[in-house]
């Protein structure tokens, strides 16, 4: 019987063994065509210093040139172009960055997304010990796709900065619970991201229903007449000029330089929600049907290497899940969670996803209108 074990044993380390001199040997096919290829076309945020830093990072590193398509309206129209190329066989691009849940809209629509498991080869990428929990964090499945397809890889976790005042109008001690906000003095003083289309404000907007309800939602958004805005730039300058005397669904990457000239922007920590987990704009995937097929795999082990979430995390200020990229370094202390404080909802984990959001969802024309 011992015998026997450790032969399985002794198989299974050589399956393992084989497995990983495939994945180098595909890695070094897929480098050597890459650079034949010499180009690779991103989507990717339309964060200032972002595509810069990229396309150089890059472009050092390989050789390769970037071409940077700015999501500058966000995800939804570069989306529903992209369901429309796949339709036509005719995709223009190669590797998409954003919310990673994007992959889900895709196949529900159309076949977009290749598999991670083909795209993940480089060793200090595909190993899970490189990653803060210790498993590539991948998203999985999704609608009409099998749980067991890795839609795309997410590179970054933090806490949203679903809630910010500015201190010269609003003291921070007054707001200690989400409900506050629905006090008549603040109504026409709030400015959010619009969370009737994708993007952080949806995602909080989601989070608020899941804890407090559709009236809730409806009472503050409509009720309160809160100003939404579908950039991120916007509603933090609303709040930073005291436009708005209140932020819901801001981003570091607006906040912070309006924080670094002085302007009086706090975060709150209500009692009743803390904080939304989520993986920003750190999910990555690569598109079927684009045209530079290794180019898009090696940006994306690139973007997922120590060199690229170094560059990642200081421009997008997201916490890389990489244990080997300085957390301290470039990212703004109130996106780390904090010791002691229970975060029971991440925007991307598939029972929040695939329940409370997707309800949120569709009632969004009920909550808002037309």
């Amino acid at each position: 019987m011992r015998y026997f074990i450790v032969t399985i044993l002794a198989g299974m380390a050589l399956a393992s063994q084989s497995l990983a001199q495939s994945a180098d040997q595909r890695w070094a096919e897929v480098r050597a065509a890459a650079r034949d290829e010499g180009r690779v076309v991103v989507a990717g945020p339309a964060f200032p210093g972002l595509r810069e830093a990229v396309v150089n990072g890059f472009q050092e590193a390989t050789g390769i040139t970037v071409e940077w398509r700015p999501l500058t309206r966000g995800p939804g129209p570069f989306l529903a172009q992209l369901i429309r190329e796949v339709q036509a066989d005719r995709v223009q691009t190669d590797v998409y960055i954003g919310g990673s849940t994007s992959c889900y809209t895709l196949n529900r629509e159309v076949d977009a997304t290749v598999d991670m498991r083909e795209v993940l080869l480089a060793p200090d990428v595909r190993e899970p010990s490189v990653w803060r929990h210790d498993e590539l964090p991948v998203e999985r499945g999704g609608p009409n796709r099998p749980y067991h397809h890795w839609c795309a890889l997410n590179t970054a976790e933090w806490v949203m900065g679903d809630l910010f005042v500015n201190t010269r109008y609003v003291d921070p001690a007054d707001i200690t619970s989400w409900k506050d906000l629905l006090k008549p003095e603040y109504k026409g003083k709030i400015s959010a991201h619009d969370p009737r289309h994708p993007g952080g404000g949806r995602g909080t907007a989601a989070y608020l229903y899941q804890l407090f309800g559709e009236d809730f939602v409806r009472d503050l958004f409509i009720g309160q007449q809160v100003k939404m805005h579908r950039n991120y730039t916007q509603p933090a300058e609303d709040v930073a000029r005291g436009r708005a005397w209140i932020g819901i669904a801001l981003v570091q990457a607006a906040v912070e330089p309006l924080r670094q000239r002085g302007l009086p922007l706090q975060r709150i920590y209500p009692e009743d929600g803390p904080g939304l987990l989520t993986a920003g704009f750190s999910g990555v995937m690569k598109l079927k049907g684009g045209p530079n097929r290794n180019a898009g795999i090696a940006f994306i082990n690139w973007w997922a290497s120590k060199q690229g979430q170094e560059i990642a995390q200081c421009e997008l200020l997201e916490l890389s899940l990489r244990k080997d990229v300085d957390r301290d370094d470039c990212v703004p202390d109130w996106t780390m969670p904090r010791p002691g404080v229970n975060y029971p909802i991440h925007s991307y984990a598939p029972d929040h996803y695939f329940g409370h959001y997707q309800r949120y969802l569709d009632r969004t024309t009920e909550i808002f209108g037309q």
